[in-house]
């Protein structure tokens, strides 16, 4: 009996020195998390870096490591700028914030000491900065002429590499980073310090954002990070709201405000959001597809139903779209507060697609362009796009799901898809009824007449 009130004693105090080293106190907003299990099994390879590693969780990989003398190199640019030889300033202003970095990881960093913590934080926030920084000024070609000692890797691998969910910097590192080594005029007084830090902060997003515009496949993203008053107080948009660069990239990519009005808690359940069709049947409806035009005011998720006709603004399916798509929809499913637009806008294409027979009519229309040259493998995206993803209670297409269902569900659109299904279906088809038609018609009309005939007699 003493022997186990000693043993629970000892497993009560391993208990409570766990508890004691464990806060329960996370950090606002969303940290930079690992992708769920659910969703990483689906495709495992769409969460892993292939030529660089950006923070703790990839890490020391062996086939990452060659990136690790270029990021040296970027540093050594980064100092140049002010003419500085000694990182101390910037370690310095790293050490001051290592709890806080620290707590914007989603698994504990404990394996990690302070000053290999901030060696890590200010090599790859220094690498990213100059990467972003010399794209802005130049093209890639250009700026090979004029430095002999450019590095010489794949720029859209990196880029990609740095939208993963898993590879992520704190956005405040890479503003304190971008901050400190800007060259700005002498300031008087600390509003005019407070004033030039926050128009840093505005041009580092903004080149952010120019710089990963091309992977995004679709319109709408927004590279001002002054956006208009409506979008400002629907959004709440802040620079120091933004958790990393997946997330800056997120929160700027928007549908339009007359779309995201829609986005408002629905009663409708979950069974309501599907179009229980998919693209070819919704054509036999009567339904039309068309492209809708990429200007100002359309996004990718701008898709809009009217009188029979579905707008849906063109998408362009290339090699890292489905990496970029699955890493955008693992942060809205990771964060507990932000819009799911990517998350509906999919999950919206997933019921329209189901074939390549779908594929093929939405590249028809001009609403998907297929870089990929497989419509089957385009149609294998989006199908596997919407595993194991959760909806919330709110859907962007609520109220487009309904519309197309009703007008689906209409006496004429049901004997419209009867007559497409049995007797359109190829172009013999077509061709065949009307003229059985005109032959039913033609020999009731010789029916009538024999009538006549007969009776006149």
């Amino acid at each position: 009996m003493e022997d186990e009130y000693k043993a629970a004693e000892l497993l009560s105090i391993r208990i409570d020195k766990k508890l004691s080293s464990f806060s329960t106190v996370s950090s606002p907003g969303c940290s930079i998390c690992r992708v769920p299990n659910p969703l990483r099994q689906i495709n495992e390879k769409a969460y892993e870096p292939h030529i660089i590693s950006i923070g703790p969780y990839h890490h020391g990989k062996d086939h990452l490591k060659g990136m690790e003398v270029h990021k040296m190199h970027y540093l050594k640019r980064l100092l140049q700028r002010r003419e500085e030889t000694s990182v101390q300033r910037y370690v310095m202003a790293l050490k001051d914030k290592e709890e806080k970095i620290r707590e914007c990881y989603a698994e504990p960093l404990d394996h990690i000491d302070g000053d290999a913590l901030v060696e890590m934080m200010l090599l790859d926030g220094s690498f990213i900065i100059e990467l972003i920084r010399e794209n802005q000024s130049w093209k890639i070609r250009e700026l090979r002429k004029k430095k002999d000692d450019f590095p010489n890797f794949n720029v859209v691998s990196v880029t990609r590499d740095l939208l993963l969910v898993e590879n992520q910097l704190p956005f405040f590192v890479l503003l304190e980073l971008f901050d400190l080594s800007t060259l700005v005029p002498y300031l008087e007084n600390e509003n005019d310090m407070d004033n030039g830090k926050e128009e840093n902060e505005n041009e580092f997003s903004h080149r952010a954002l120019d710089f990963f515009s091309g992977m995004i496949p679709g319109p709408g993203i927004q590279i001002s990070m002054t956006p208009d008053p409506e979008i400002q107080n629907s959004l709440k948009i802040s620079v120091q709201d933004i958790k990393n660069l997946l997330g800056l990239v997120h929160v700027s990519w928007l549908p339009s405000p007359d779309v995201r009005r829609r986005y408002v808690k629905n009663p409708a359940v979950y069974s309501e959001w599907n179009l229980t069709r998919n693209a070819t049947e919704l054509q036999e409806a009567g339904i039309y597809f068309k492209k809708l035009n990429a200007d100002e005011e359309k996004s990718l998720f701008d898709i809009e139903f009217k009188d029979g006709v579905l707008g849906i603004p063109t998408i362009r399916m290339e090699e890292n779209t489905d990496t970029i798509l699955r890493n955008l929809i693992a942060h809205e499913q990771c964060c507990c507060d932000c819009p799911r637009y990517v998350t509906d806008y999919v999950t919206f294409m997933n019921c329209l697609i189901n074939t390549r027979k779908d594929v093929e009519l939405l590249r028809r229309s001009g609403a998907l362009v297929n870089g990929l040259g497989d419509d089957e493998v385009v149609a294998t995206i989006f199908n596997r796009l919407c595993h194991s993803i959760e909806l919330s209670e709110q859907n962007l297409y609520s109220e487009l799901y309904i519309n197309v269902r009703k007008h689906c569900d209409g006496k004429w659109s049901v004997w419209m898809a009867y007559l497409r299904h049995n007797y359109f279906t190829t172009p013999w088809a077509l061709i065949s009824f009307p003229a059985a038609v005109f032959l039913i018609i033609l020999t009731a009309v010789q029916s009538i007449y024999l009538f006549h005939s007969y009776y006149r007699q």
